[in-house]
């Protein structure tokens, strides 16, 4: 009576197994094998509200091996913002997608898994400063406290900035993980029931967080020297880093392997190759990123400057050259046909007024050739005449040639002060092929070289090289501008002319110009160089605004004219000669 019913229930029991076999229903999703995935949904959306009101994001970007690793797997649909998900087969460049203020979440199942992290930060590429949220599925209690140290540890390899890690029973325990690299690695486990921010800004206080620099010295900008066995920076930029240290309590430091450094000046490649290696985490120094065709790799431009030439001022012309200027070929023929139409004049007025005529074509050609009239001709030297002004033409003509002396005698008079006072110089030099033919040269430091190659071209050089002098290294050829010597001209940028113009004034004459003619650019950026993601560029750059907005940059450059007389850079003695008032020799006389 049984048996058929035994075997009743055999046959359901196997047809059941087969259309569980042929739908593939999958046993995790009961709740006996399957955490309560609602609970973790809620909870990881107050998580998010609470971020949100900290500050605002805009979109998502998340990345999973797969959907179950987020612990929901329509995790996603709970989104309230456009979001962008992606897994570890599609690389991309998320900064290039849109708006980069986003909240960036990866799902890991493994915290160990160093390589999905280094997927996850190349695509948050030059944006890793954003918050970070992973979450693991495992549970708190059961993942170990050195896994997580070690997830945290490739975070900040990676230089993420703000990252939280969550588990999957995070709407039960409430607990979330995330970790302070300032001034050293620690781990911090929160409650997310307290106050505390989840992502606090790092940046309030970093506690003597050493900032590797390095020095390029090359004056105004940056200047190192020594005092009581302690590195000391000073200059322009060393002003405004050392003031970035000490608004975020930073500790500036010159690493061990570049301790050389501190006695010569160092080459911009040199410094932007460290900052690639991560051997530094700023430069301090001014680079032009239009050279570079990664621009991430500077903060935001500091200066706008052209490269110029510094020129000797002109000589003062020899005082025999007032002659030629003043009396030149046109005011000599000028002066000479309006005293012949005045004499002749006065002595065709003579001939009619003593009845003579002018019939006679021979005296009318000798009056024409020999009119002058020696009474007439001392008015021009304002000396006076016995000639008597019987007849009213005779007087205008008189009083014409008295006025025109005296206006020359003034004129003339003038001049000479004015020459002998403050001499005319040569005419200025406007073209580079003018250089040559004043026998001047322009010294050039020999890295330059390949600037001015940059900026002006190849073949410019090839057409110029023989003007310029070349120095071996920039240290001598920054030698060579602390002297002044006015027998050769320097490239000169505008960062540094201010510094040689403030100098000459407190020179009795001024040694040297500044030439906008001979050019190499008229204009570029520079800026401060730094590694490609580097969690300081943004606040460098936003440090550099509000100085320039309060002035500060201004300050700091003017500050460092005295800073390099207090260091002994430069003297303040005047090296120019001095002009003496001389009298007039019978020699200069000779040009008359």
């Amino acid at each position: 009576m049984f048996y058929p019913l035994a075997v009743v229930c055999f046959i359901c029991s196997l047809y059941l197994e087969v259309a569980a076999v042929s739908k593939q229903i999958s046993y995790g999703h009961y709740s006996i094998m399957q955490p309560n995935t609602v609970d973790f949904t809620r909870g990881f959306q107050n998580l998010l509200q609470r971020v949100q009101t900290e500050s605002r994001f805009v979109s998502y970007f998340l990345l999973k091996n797969h959907p179950s690793d987020c612990v929901d797997e329509q995790l996603p649909t709970n989104f309230e913002l456009p979001f962008m998900q992606l897994n570890t087969s599609l690389p991309v460049y998320v900064r290039g997608t849109g708006n980069s203020f986003i909240l960036a979440i990866v799902c890991v199942k493994v915290l160990t898994n160093k390589d999905f992290l280094l997927a996850f930060a190349k695509d948050l590429q030059h944006i890793r400063t954003r918050r970070v949220l992973a979450i693991h599925n495992g549970d708190l209690a059961s993942s170990a406290k050195s896994d997580i140290v070690t997830f945290f540890k490739h975070c900040e390899q990676v230089r993420f900035l703000h990252a939280v890690l969550i588990h999957r029973d995070f709407a039960t325990t409430h607990i979330y993980h995330s970790y302070n690299q300032f001034p050293d690695f620690e781990l911090e486990a929160r409650d997310l029931r307290s106050a505390t921010p989840i992502y606090p800004n790092r940046f309030i206080d970093v506690r003597r967080k050493r900032l590797r620099i390095l020095i390029d010295q090359v004056e105004p900008l940056t200047m190192l020297y020594r005092k009581n066995g302690c590195l000391i920076i000073d200059g322009y930029i060393g002003y405004f880093l050392k003031t970035f240290a000490r608004r975020y309590n930073f500790q500036l430091y010159l690493p061990d392997n570049y301790e050389s450094t501190a006695e010569h000046v160092l080459y911009m490649e040199d410094i932007r190759q460290a900052a690639r290696n991560d051997s530094i985490d700023v430069g301090a120094s001014l680079s032009t990123p239009q050279k570079e065709e990664n621009l991430h790799e500077y903060i935001y431009p500091v200066e706008f400057y052209q490269w110029l030439t510094m020129l000797p001022v002109e000589a003062p012309l020899e005082t025999f050259y007032f002659y030629t200027k003043i009396f030149g070929p046109a005011v000599i023929v000028s002066l000479f046909a309006i005293v012949w139409c005045l004499c002749v004049i006065d002595a065709i007025h003579v001939n009619l007024a003593c009845g003579g005529s002018l019939d006679g074509k021979r005296r009318l050609l000798l009056l024409l050739i020999n009119p002058w009239h020696f009474d007439l001709l001392r008015g021009i030297v304002c000396q006076s005449s016995t000639v008597r002004f019987n007849y009213g033409t005779r007087r205008i003509i008189f009083i014409l040639i008295f006025a025109l002396g005296g206006t020359l005698n003034s004129f003339f008079s003038t001049k000479l002060v004015n020459w002998l006072t403050v001499p005319p110089r040569e005419t200025p030099i406007e073209e580079f092929s003018e250089v040559g033919e004043r026998n001047l040269q322009i010294q050039v430091s020999q890295p330059d070289i390949a600037e001015i190659k940059f900026y002006k071209g190849v073949e410019f050089w090839r057409e110029h090289s023989q003007i310029f002098e070349i120095v071996p290294t920039f240290d001598e050829y920054q030698k060579n501008i602390r002297k002044l010597d006015n027998r050769y001209g320097y490239i000169m940028s505008s960062l540094m002319w201010p510094t040689i113009e403030e100098r000459q004034k407190y020179f009795q004459y001024p040694l040297f110009r500044l030439s906008e003619k001979l050019y190499y650019t008229k204009g570029a950026l520079l800026s401060l160089p730094i590694s490609e993601n580097s969690m300081y560029k943004d606040l460098l750059s936003d440090f550099c605004l509000r100085a320039r907005e309060n002035g500060l940059l201004v300050h700091w450059y003017k500050e460092t004219f005295f800073t390099m007389v207090r260091l002994g850079r430069f003297s303040l003695k005047d090296p120019s000669s001095r002009h003496r008032h001389q009298v007039l020799t019978l020699k200069e006389f000779e040009w008359v």
